[in-house]
């Protein structure tokens, strides 16, 4: 006779429960008829789990379905203003970007600070904890409504212990933080790469609502990927995948930060796009010269413009980014792919090369009715997408969510 296996009767009524305010989430205005058809529960268990939701004010009854028989059925969305969580991010120029997020998602305060990073690992959870609390003083939302942090940090990040393992960026390794931070400002404290957040963001509230499976790449002071497969964030054996900017892009080419050579992200990145300029430069005859110290932006738009020397600097940085895409398709067969940055433009010529390139090297017809979401980013969507974390915990049966 088989070994009879107890179940945990709080952690069963806790996944029903994310499962519920999932369902709510994604299907709203629904009525529990509806939610006991969506989610296969009994009438009872769905009738109380929504009693106890109402009564926290995590959802709210609005509206009335359609009936012909006895009392209209009430329908559930999710309350808005039930509970807050807040999101923080690390962005360029060395700023700390938070919002207060509700549980649609939606900024309801943002604040953003200068703050010195690079090389000040031993006082980031201080900083942060400060900067925090100072924030929720500016909100006056009371404590008991906070769900959490969501943390979002360049680099190597172990979501499952909470630690920066490796953030070049600021030069922070091993660097515990979701524990020291969540005992310093008294709640649950999450943290991942910030793309990884960016993708929890799209697959929330994003671009990637409607897709199982769709890539997050972003472009900017470095390249990253995040990789949304059967409805989550993958991150590979050790938690560490989808460093895309890091695949070979020319063998035995130029020195990545990394400290590879000829890595992706030392061709597409901004700086790397910065030194194929001043490459380009040094090649130049005098009667040809470019002008000097040209930025990114009026690189980009001299492109646009018609500047042929310029215009093929783009297009190359394009190829090289087109075929890394083809790959990642070939491997993934993604749904959609949403690309997006700081400085992110459609009309861009990398875009158009891009767009050439990738669909020369897909294989098959992987690449048919691709969608291709081409979009720029905020400082506050970074930290959205760090709050985003918290929701994505709230929302998700523990059973889903892939830490």
């Amino acid at each position: 006779m088989g070994k009879v296996v107890s179940v945990d009767r709080n952690l069963m009524r806790s996944m029903n429960q994310s499962t519920l305010l999932n369902l709510i989430r994604t299907h709203a205005p629904v009525s529990r008829t509806q939610l006991v058809q969506l989610s296969g529960l009994s009438t009872g268990t769905v009738v109380s789990i929504a009693t106890d939701l109402l009564k926290q004010e995590f959802i709210m009854e609005q509206g009335v379905a359609d009936s012909n028989l006895g009392r209209k059925a009430g329908l559930l969305r999710v309350h808005p203003s039930g509970a807050y969580v807040l999101g923080l991010s690390l962005v360029e120029n060395d700023e700390i970007a938070v919002v207060l997020l509700n549980l649609l998602g939606e900024i309801v305060q943002s604040s953003c600070w200068q703050a010195q990073l690079h090389d000040s690992a031993v006082n980031v959870v201080q900083v942060i904890t400060e900067k925090v609390e100072a924030f929720l003083k500016e909100c006056q939302v009371p404590r008991e409504k906070i769900l959490g942090l969501g943390c979002g940090f360049p680099g190597n990040v172990n979501a499952q212990t909470g630690s920066s393992v490796d953030n070049w960026i600021h030069n922070w390794h091993d660097l515990a933080i979701s524990s020291p931070l969540s005992q310093a400002l008294q709640m649950p404290v999450y943290l991942d790469n910030v793309v990884n957040c960016l993708g929890s963001y799209e697959k929330l509230f994003g671009h990637g609502k409607p897709y199982r499976d769709f890539l997050v790449i972003t472009l900017g002071r470095g390249v990253g990927m995040a990789m949304i497969l059967n409805d989550d964030l993958y991150r590979g054996s050790r938690g560490w995948g989808g460093e895309f900017g890091h695949i070979p892009c020319v063998p035995g080419g130029r020195r990545c930060e990394c400290g590879n050579l000829g890595c992706l992200e030392a061709y597409v990145a901004d700086h790397g796009i910065i030194a194929s300029y001043r490459e380009l430069c040094q090649t130049l005859p005098d009667d040809a010269r470019l002008p000097a110290n040209l930025s990114l932006d009026e690189i980009r738009t001299a492109a646009r413009e018609g500047n042929e020397l310029l215009g093929n600097l783009l297009i190359q940085a394009g190829q090289h980014l087109g075929t890394a895409l083809a790959s990642m398709v070939n491997v993934f067969n993604p749904e959609c792919i949403i690309l997006t940055g700081a400085h992110v433009h459609p009309n861009d010529v990398l875009f158009a090369s891009m767009r050439v390139t990738m669909h020369r090297h897909i294989f098959s017809r992987l690449g048919d009715d691709l969608p291709l979401v081409i979009t720029p980013v905020t400082n506050t969507r970074w930290a959205q997408g760090a709050g985003t974390l918290v929701l994505r915990h709230f929302f998700l049966s523990p059973a889903q969510v892939n830490v």
